[in-house]
């Protein structure tokens, strides 16, 4: 019975140490890269770079920044979940096109599709996509 216990202790230790490390918390997200900006940008889970494999990220905003009209090799599902963002489609910047997305919203960029983002205040974005992902700005 001791050895049953012990077993199952271990067990439920690996189990949880596991679970640990598939969950984020804004404070704990290492960020790879951080632009000049002030924008930072993570995978959290997978590989972008990794074709066909589904890969999941973070892209952290300050208030005031907006990013121009680009689009993504691939689709991708994003969730806000700190702050509002600001979101517009096309190829042509013009904030007054866009459409503001709370903590709790979510939306989807299909490949090829331009669009471009801001913020007035921080804003966390939370998304899944495959990888093979690539970004093209636009002029």
């Amino acid at each position: 019975m001791k050895q049953l216990i012990f077993q199952f202790l271990v067990f439920s230790f690996a189990m949880s140490e596991a679970a640990e490390k598939r969950i984020w918390r804004e404070d704990r997200i290492v960020w790879q890269r951080l632009e000049s900006d002030g924008t930072k940008y993570a995978v959290l889970d997978g590989d972008r770079e990794l074709a066909g494999q589904p890969f999941s990220y973070a892209f952290w905003m300050p208030g005031g920044v907006w990013v121009k009209p680009h689009f993504h090799s691939q689709q991708t599902h994003v969730m806000v979940v700190k702050g509002k963002i600001r979101l517009g489609y096309g190829k042509v910047f013009d904030k007054t096109k866009t459409i503001e997305l709370k903590v709790g919203e979510f939306f989807i960029v299909r490949a090829g599709e331009a669009h471009f983002e801001g913020s007035d205040g921080e804003c966390l974005i939370i998304g899944t996509a495959l990888g093979g992902w690539k970004t093209t700005e636009l002029d």
